[in-house]
């Protein structure tokens, strides 16, 4: 979902990272710690909203406040192409209204799936099992067949 993927694989699997296969995330609750440490940039143990903006940021590369399907994508392809199909599958689960832009609402929607007890802070516990689920759900596009 974001460069904090990127970070994780490259952090946990750096043999993968120039092959051509899928990468296989697993153990996904370490993948999904990487990614929980890179995005917790003040290192409170919690992702506060602005943490979450910010690491969605990089992605918009034309700096418009929105995030296109082919702007998400191209900016995974050009770190790690092998996650191409899986960048495809969490666009379209960011992307709630399915207008192929991710823009506030949708970052408010992923935030609060991400915060299972609703106190506005994501807890490293909440992110990785958040994430642990959705790496399962999706496993069809990162793993090998």
């Amino acid at each position: 979902m974001n460069m904090s993927l990127l970070y994780a694989i490259f952090l946990l699997f750096p043999a993968l990272t120039f092959a051509q296969e899928p990468i296989d995330l697993k153990p996904y609750n370490l993948t999904a710690t990487a990614m929980f440490l890179n995005v917790d940039k003040n290192i409170d143990g919690n992702i506060d909203r602005p943490e979450l903006d910010r690491s969605f940021d990089q992605y918009d590369s034309n700096h418009n406040g929105r995030i296109s399907r082919l702007e998400y994508t191209s900016y995974v392809d050009a770190q790690l192409p092998q996650l191409h199909a899986l960048s495809h599958g969490l666009y379209d689960l960011y992307d709630v209204d399915n207008d192929d832009q991710l823009d506030h609402h949708d970052y408010d929607n992923f935030y609060q799936l991400m915060d299972g007890d609703g106190n506005g802070l994501v807890s490293h516990f909440e992110y990785v099992r958040y994430w642990s689920i959705l790496f399962t759900d999706l496993e069809h596009l990162h793993t090998k067949k």
